[in-house]
C-alpha cells in the first residue's frame, strides 16, 4: 500500500489565455479563420433540417452578408439562430464539451468547437454576437476578458426581438489587429478573399446560399456577390463502336463516409497541349482534383501526389493533361469520420478512408491520361472526336450516377462503377509497336548507313531501317 502523501498545495497547469489565443490562431489564416464562420452558418441550416438533397437547390433564400472595414468586421446571416441552451452549454466553450455528441450527427463540417472562438481571436479584441433563435441574446468577448488570464464565462444579455430578426445571428468585432486591417483595406486581399470563397464554396453556392462580401459601400451598391465556381464535364453519347467522351463515376460507400467520385475532360484538347511537356498553365486551366467533405471543398484543382498524381504508374501532371479534371464527394453524419484537418483547407492524407478514395481516383486519372497519350499521336484527327459533346454540370452529373454506375469493382465490393470507353486512333487498331535492343557499335554502323551521322537517335535508326527491310520484302 502506498505510503500516505501530504498535500501541501497545488500547482497551476491550466494555459494562459495569452498562450493559448496565440496558439490557437498562430497556424491559421485570415482567410481560412472566416471560412470557419461561414461553415457555422451552413451548419446551422443543416442542423434545422431545412436543407435536404430531394431539393434541386436546399440552401435557397439562405445568406451571408460579411462587411470588412479598417475599424470592424462583421457578418450576418439568417439560417436559423443560435439555440440559447446550446449558447449557454457549449457554443462558446473553447472547445466541445462533453455530452454534447448531438451537435455533430448531422452532415457538417464544424467538430472541434472551435471555428467561432478561434475567428473572433484572429480578428480582433473585442466582439458582440447576437443571435435570435427561440430567444434573443448577446454574448461579448471584451479587452478586458481577452487580456485576463482568467476563464471566467462570458457574459450574456438580453437582447430586445426588435433589433434582431428571427433565425439571424451577427457577429461583430471591433479593435481589429493590425495586420488584419490592412487586409480589409486592400482591394487585391478582398477580391482574392472573394475567389477562395467562390471556389471552397463553390457546391454550397450552387446549392442555392447566397454570400456576398465587401465593403459598407459596395454592399450598399450591391457589389460583392459570389458567384460559385462551377464544376462540368464533357459528355456525348455513344458512338457505332461503343465509345463516347464520358465521365468516369464511381459510388460507394466507406464505412460511414459516402463517396461519390466523377472524372473527365472538362474542355476540348488542342493539338499544342497535346504535344505539349511542359506545365502550362492558361486562363482555361481547371485541371487537377477536388476533394468536398460535406459539401465543403477543401482540395481545390489539385495537381500533385496529394491526390495521386505522380504515385504508382500515375504519371506527373504537365501542360498535355490540361484538360483532365475531377471531383471527389466524401458525405458523412458523422463528420470526425471524414479526413478533415481542423483548418479544412486540407486532408488527412493518411487517413484510411482518404487512402482507399485515392485509389480510385489514381485509377480514373490513369485512364485519362492514357487517353491523351494515345491521340498525342494523331492529333491532326482529335477534333472529330469533339462532335456531339455537350458540358453537364455536377448535379447533372450526381442524377444520372446511379444509372450509369453499374460495374462492379473486385477491390471494393460496396462501389459500383461507370467505365467509359473512350475514342481510339482508328491507326492504333492496326498498328502495333516494335522495340528491341542491339548493340551500339551496330546502331552507329546502320546510322552512318542511311544519315551518315553516327549519332542519330536509335528510335529513328530503327524505323529506317525497318521501312528500308519492307520495301525490300515487298519488291
Amino acid at each position: 500500500m502506498a505510503a500516505e502523501r501530504t498535500q501541501i498545495g497545488e500547482a497551476k497547469a491550466s494555459p494562459t489565455k495569452d498562450f493559448f489565443v496565440k496558439m490557437l490562431t498562430r497556424d491559421i489564416d485570415l482567410q481560412d479563420a472566416l471560412l470557419d464562420l461561414l461553415d457555422n452558418c451552413v451548419d446551422g441550416i443543416v442542423r434545422s433540417g431545412a436543407a435536404t438533397d430531394d431539393k434541386p437547390k436546399p440552401y435557397q433564400n439562405y445568406r451571408a452578408t460579411v462587411t470588412l472595414c479598417k475599424d470592424h468586421f462583421s457578418i450576418e446571416d439568417n439560417c436559423g439562430g443560435i439555440p440559447y441552451d446550446i449558447a449557454v452549454k457549449s457554443a462558446f466553450a473553447m472547445g466541445r464539451p462533453p455530452g454534447t455528441a448531438e451537435l455533430s450527427s448531422h452532415a457538417t463540417v464544424g467538430m472541434y468547437g472551435i471555428g467561432m472562438k478561434r475567428a473572433i481571436f484572429k480578428l480582433g479584441t473585442e466582439a458582440l454576437v447576437e443571435s435570435r433563435h427561440d430567444k434573443a441574446f448577446t454574448v461579448e468577448f471584451s479587452s478586458k476578458w481577452m487580456s485576463s488570464d482568467d476563464w471566467t464565462n462570458l457574459p450574456m444579455y438580453a437582447l430586445s426581438e426588435d433589433k434582431i430578426p428571427a433565425g439571424v445571428t451577427r457577429i461583430v468585432v471591433y479593435k481589429l489587429n493590425d495586420e488584419v486591417a490592412a487586409c480589409f483595406h486592400d482591394k487585391q486581399w478582398v477580391d482574392d478573399f472573394r475567389k477562395v470563397v467562390a471556389q471552397h464554396y463553390s457546391i454550397i453556392l450552387s446549392k442555392g446560399f447566397a454570400v456576398d462580401i465587401g465593403s459598407p459601400e459596395e454592399l450598399g451598391e450591391g457589389k460583392g456577390h459570389v458567384n460559385p465556381d462551377v464544376f462540368q464535364l464533357l459528355n456525348s453519347e455513344k458512338k457505332e463502336d461503343g465509345t463516347a467522351i464520358a465521365p468516369y463515376v464511381y459510388l460507394g460507400k466507406l464505412g460511414d463516409v459516402s463517396v461519390e467520385i466523377y472524372a473527365g475532360l472538362y474542355r476540348e484538347l488542342t493539338k499544342q497541349e497535346l504535344e505539349s511537356e511542359e506545365g502550362t498553365r492558361g486562363s482555361f486551366d481547371e485541371a487537377g482534383w477536388t476533394v468536398a467533405c460535406n459539401d465543403r471543398v477543401v482540395i481545390w484543382k489539385d495537381k500533385t501526389k496529394l491526390t495521386g498524381w505522380g504515385e504508382a504508374t500515375v504519371p506527373n501532371y504537365h501542360g498535355q493533361f490540361i484538360a483532365i479534371t475531377g471531383i471527389v464527394l466524401l458525405q458523412s453524419d458523422q463528420p470526425k469520420q471524414l479526413p478533415l484537418t481542423t483548418t479544412k483547407r486540407g486532408i488527412d492524407a493518411a487517413s484510411n478512408v482518404y487512402l482507399d478514395v485515392k485509389d480510385l481516383m489514381r485509377e480514373a486519372t490513369k485512364s485519362l491520361t492514357a487517353f491523351t497519350n494515345r491521340w498525342k499521336k494523331f492529333p491532326d484527327q482529335l477534333e472529330e472526336i469533339y462532335k456531339g459533346t455537350e458540358y453537364v454540370d455536377l448535379p447533372k452529373l450526381r442524377a444520372q450516377a446511379t444509372e450509369t454506375a453499374s460495374a462492379a469493382i473486385r477491390k471494393y465490393p460496396d462501389f459500383k462503377k461507370s467505365d467509359p470507353q473512350y475514342p481510339v486512333p482508328p491507326q492504333e487498331k492496326t498498328s502495333s509497336r516494335v522495340s528491341f535492343v542491339a548493340l551500339k557499335k551496330d546502331v552507329e554502323h546502320l546510322a552512318n548507313h542511311f544519315f551518315d551521322d553516327a549519332k542519330t537517335k536509335p528510335g529513328i535508326v530503327g524505323e529506317a531501317a525497318f521501312n528500308h527491310v519492307l520495301e525490300e520484302t515487298r519488291k
